[in-house]
């Protein structure tokens, strides 16, 4: 069962009932659409359709290059889901909204004032010879409020693609620690960071650690947001638990203290100790001046 592809599938422009059939097998595949060999009579009653309408379906799926058919013998059919092609058409879905101008809105309707009274009637009606006090002019150009100021939040994001800076802090800065970030390609990067934002803060580390141990472990055959994805879902459930991410921790502890270790050649020795150790290898005849 694969959570991130069948969110994927949903965001496609299928027919209702051939979405059905696609979000099925993608409930059967693992996150790269491939382990996915449901039997026919599984998708009919997962579907709610006929045999027919199933077969047919499958068909135009492959068709279109959603899906590929394996026939095996004797055994149900295998299948795979082009994840590359679903997600193509996702982002062009996504650019193609986003070059769309959006509607005008209709300007908004100025209220008309009543015409103005050039003799008004007095304020105090019990008293014709007495003056009113007269209200104070009404301000045509009120000051403007004090305008609350603009906070802006940048999170500085920097891109890692060799395996030694696997534990090397990547940016990520959500104004609460500096992360470290998995390996991954730039756009990755920006889809992770983007999911991390969302999670609660004492669990954003744990969470990219997972990633990397998970892409070390190779675990991760392809892209590594899938499985972000999934590891924010079951943050989400409450089901997350730590597994390859305690050998990152180890590593970037690893380095931290080799990073921290003195460089030898800049300790000073105290020059008695200099004399005493020459003396003891003079003694030994191994003659240092």
């Amino acid at each position: 069962m694969s959570i991130s592809l069948m969110t994927d599938v949903w965001k496609l422009s299928l027919q209702a009932p051939r979405k059905m059939v696609l979000l099925a097998l993608a409930d059967n595949a693992n996150d790269e659409g491939t382990d996915c060999w449901p039997s026919v009579g599984k998708l009919v009653e997962k579907c709610s359709m006929s045999e027919r309408a199933v077969q047919g379906h499958l068909a135009a799926l492959e068709e279109e290059g959603y899906i590929k058919r394996h026939e095996r013998l004797g055994r149900s059919n295998k299948f795979t889901i082009h994840v590359d092609r679903i997600r193509l058409e996702i982002l062009q879905k996504v650019k193609a909204s986003a070059e769309t101008p959006a509607e005008s809105a209709p300007p908004a309707k100025v209220p008309k004032l009543p015409p103005q009274n050039l003799h008004p009637y007095p304020s105090n009606p019990h008293g014709i010879h007495t003056p009113a006090e007269s209200a104070p002019p009404q301000s045509l150009h009120p000051t403007p409020a004090e305008s609350a100021p603009i906070t802006t939040r940048e999170s500085s994001l920097k891109t890692t693609t060799t395996s030694s800076d696997a534990i090397e802090s990547c940016g990520g800065d959500l104004s609460i620690e500096k992360l470290h970030y998995p390996v991954c390609s730039q756009e990755e990067s920006i889809a992770i960071a983007d999911l991390v934002a969302n999670c609660p803060a004492n669990l954003r580390q744990k969470a990219l650690d997972e990633i990397e141990g998970a892409r070390q472990a190779g675990v991760i055959k392809t892209n590594l947001v899938p499985f972000a994805r999934g590891i924010m879902t079951a943050i989400a459930r409450g089901t997350f638990t730590v597994g390859h991410g305690i050998k990152v921790v180890d590593q970037r502890t690893i380095q931290a203290a080799n990073n921290n270790r003195p460089d030898p050649s800049a300790i000073l020795l105290d020059p008695e100790f200099i004399d005493k150790g020459k003396a003891f290898m003079n003694r030994h005849g191994i003659g240092v001046r």
